[in-house]
């Protein structure tokens, strides 16, 4: 990690603060438990956003990843407590209308991810309470994950010739379901006497899961494309190196938009605008992705989600010691709680017109692209916008979240933190 991100040395050393590094956030945690929080119906609010479609495939892919899930976790208890988060389900309300192919690559993703996100969250897990053992987890993990993307450098003692020789050899064939020792490929290389950096071990057996969805990647999208990805999953886990930075330290973001630099990356939905092209079978030329027309577009929709998600989740990350979230950020900043809520939701409202405006600035600068990147993009950014709604409905009714005991018969919610 680079040297802005490193705690104290002396933190470093134990990886663990003083009980006194934490008193703040234990004291706003304190303060915001046991009272009640009103949520509107947030869906209300998006009365022309696609909602509530659910993929028919969501119990065949229940079983698989059922399944995966009982192969990576070792103890009945880590089994019972992943398969109650039920990414078959996330994967579903996502990408409602997608193959059963599709749906099972976005659902063993966000398996990864959301296992990945839990284990430097928790207060009661070794690893987020240490930051050099986590940092260390981070750097296997990036190492993985672009390994399995098929964009792992060669080592760099074999020069300038066998970079070239990466860039033109055919990566997907190099690391499918054959292994990298059958592919003529790697016979070439090693003819030449060059040597492919061999497969990282995986941190951990939910990390591994990683594999099946980089090989269906490669099958099927562009190095552009990937390289786009993985730079994603690096400022992730850069940002997430900072978070835990504050969670450890005690600090608390002064205002919404402090807080916003950082969950802007640490929410992931950067990363899901790349795996929303891959559910739909699609790639967005990479020049119109980073364009600031699609930048701002993307800009809205992370928003969008980390409202959505940070109100809906507030309960229970209060649980689990954690205060970095725009509800108590906002609540830090002497709001009562019953004023938060009415200003996200304004902020939500106008995040959602922002989008629609910067939707119709998109368009109009794809305007002379061909006919299939226009109607690409056009059920692209309809894709975002279901991926929106989806949050609002999977953290409403998910049992990670156990929000189902505040329903009211309007659809708002009285939420005891």
């Amino acid at each position: 990690m680079a040297s802005t991100n490193a705690l104290p040395r002396k933190m470093e050393q134990n990886g663990i603060t003083s009980p006194s590094n934490n008193e703040a956030h234990a004291k706003l945690i304190a303060e915001l438990q046991g009272q009640v929080m009103h949520v509107p119906n947030m869906v209300d609010l998006f009365p022309t956003w696609p909602s509530g479609g659910r993929n028919k495939y969501y119990k065949r892919l229940k079983v698989k990843l059922d399944e995966t899930v009982a192969s990576v976790y070792p103890d009945e208890a880590s089994r019972r407590r992943a398969a109650k988060n039920d990414f078959a389900f996330f994967a579903s309300i996502w990408y409602p209308e997608v193959e059963y192919e599709s749906l099972f690559v976005a659902g063993i993703f966000s398996y990864w991810i959301f296992a990945f996100d839990d284990l430097m969250d928790a207060n009661d897990e070794d690893l987020s309470m240490d930051f050099s053992a986590s940092a260390r987890y981070r750097e296997q993990t990036l190492d993985y994950t672009r390994y399995w993307l098929g964009l792992e450098p060669l080592q760099p003692q074999t020069g300038t010739l066998a970079a070239k020789l990466s860039s033109w050899l055919p990566l997907p064939a190099s690391r499918g379901e054959k292994g990298e020792k059958g592919s003529w490929s790697h016979a070439l290389l090693g003819h030449l006497g060059l040597k492919s950096k061999r497969e990282p071990a995986a941190p951990n057996l939910p990390c591994s899961t990683f594999k099946e969805f980089g090989r269906a990647v490669q099958r099927n999208h562009s190095r552009a494309f990937r390289e786009g990805l993985a730079k994603e999953l690096k400022d992730y886990f850069d940002h997430c190196a900072i978070e835990q930075r504050e969670r450890l330290t005690g600090e608390t973001s002064v205002d919404f938009d402090s807080y916003f630099a950082i969950r802007y990356y640490t929410s992931a939905v950067r990363i899901y605008c790349y795996i929303t092209q891959i559910a739909y079978g699609m790639e967005i030329p990479q020049r119109i992705l980073d364009s600031p027309e699609m930048q701002a577009l993307w800009k809205e929709v992370d928003i969008n989600i980390i409202i959505g998600n940070d109100v809906l989740s507030v309960k229970k990350e209060l649980a689990a010691g954690c205060v970095h979230n725009a509800v108590p950020v906002l609540y830090h900043q002497g709001r009562p709680l019953d004023a938060v809520i009415p200003e996200l939701m304004r902020r939500l409202e106008g995040c959602r017109d922002r989008f629609d405006e910067a939707a119709v600035i998109v368009q109009k600068y794809c305007s002379k692209e061909s006919e299939k990147v226009r109607e690409d993009l056009v059920r692209y950014i309809d894709g975002l916008r279901t991926i929106a709604m989806g949050t609002i409905e999977f953290c409403k009714i998910a049992e990670r979240y156990g929000l189902t005991s505040y329903f009211n018969d309007d659809g708002t919610m009285d939420v005891v933190l």
